[in-house]
């Protein structure tokens, strides 16, 4: 329809010219943002697959945390941290899970690995904050807080 005829009609209905556009906004735009209107975009199936099956993973984690299933969602950890062994939130996680069961000295275990590896990707003031977090628990773990807090060796110079 063109603009004339939605002003006419609009003025018709006693309506003003904002009214009447956005009125025609919403009528042309609805049908697209209705869900039965939208297909999913179509993708090989391996990929689908993939992106399902991680996505399906933290969707049932989140699950299981909400309904208190913490020994699902501790094996859903370990099953994330193994597809993801290079993320270090799902290792603090999984110490933090740990801790809410008693289970300390597997909690310190996951927390260690969570320092190191984010001190290995460069977020030091979250190794050192982690680190402090298992050193609430075991005191016996100081030589982990030394291996963040050490500062950064001198460039060498060549002269």
């Amino acid at each position: 329809m063109n603009r004339n005829l939605f002003l006419a009609a609009g003025r018709a209905l006693g309506m003003n010219v904002k009214a009447v556009r956005d009125a025609a906004c919403e009528s042309l735009f609805s049908p697209l943002t209705d869900r039965t209107m939208v297909r999913p975009l179509r993708m090989d199936k391996s990929a689908r697959r993939r992106e399902s099956k991680t996505t399906d993973l933290y969707a049932e984690l989140s699950r299981a945390l909400e309904a208190g299933r913490l020994s699902e969602a501790l094996d859903l950890y370990e099953l994330i941290e193994k597809r993801r062994p290079d993320e270090p939130r799902w290792s603090h996680r999984k110490g933090d899970l740990l801790r809410r069961m008693g289970r300390k000295a597997d909690a310190v275990l996951a927390y260690e690995r969570a320092v190191d590896l984010y001190a290995a990707k460069g977020f030091d003031a979250r190794a050192a904050a982690t680190a402090k977090i298992m050193l609430a628990i075991d005191r016996s773990k100081s030589d982990v807080l030394e291996r963040v807090s050490r500062p950064p060796s001198p460039p060498s110079s060549n002269r």
